[in-house]
């Protein structure tokens, strides 16, 4: 039981450690954790018309209130652009701009270089040990709630 206590610690700092390298390596354009999301939401999940602002905090599993201070700062940045509903006032739907798409196209450029520079780093063993372990802890639904 001991050693479980310990390994479950040992754990703990190891995703921290994870979580705080991801974050420092991916961090070279001025936008926040929250924008990069949602302008990938944007992105994914356009079809023939714009996405709902409700669709996106939905995805993110959060309020409307707390995707609209980001959302606010893409919009000023010119990144995405908001659209009232013809029929529902209260209804914004979001699409991304020229310059939004070209932010996508640059982070998923720079997110694959990383990746590639990442696999040489661990080689191919280590990889396929990691990919086959991250997928497992995302199987792990009991993580998340407890």
């Amino acid at each position: 039981m001991e050693s479980n206590k310990r390994l479950a610690f040992e754990l703990q700092n190891v995703i921290s450690q994870f979580k705080r390298t991801i974050a420092l390596n991916h961090n070279h354009s001025k936008l926040r954790g929250a924008e990069k999301r949602i302008l990938f939401l944007v992105y994914g999940l356009k079809s023939s018309q714009p996405v709902t602002t409700s669709e996106i905090a939905g995805k993110m599993g959060v309020t409307l209130a707390a995707v609209t201070r980001p959302m606010n700062a893409m919009e000023k940045q010119g990144l995405i652009k908001r659209l009232s509903d013809s029929n529902d006032r209260r209804v914004s739907k979001l699409e991304l701009t020229k310059k939004g798409e070209a932010q996508v196209v640059k982070l998923k450029e720079e997110f694959a270089k990383k990746t590639r520079v990442l696999v040489e780093f661990l080689g191919k063993k280590d990889t396929s040990d990691l990919i086959r372990l991250v997928k497992k802890l995302s199987e792990f639904r009991g993580f998340v709630k407890q």
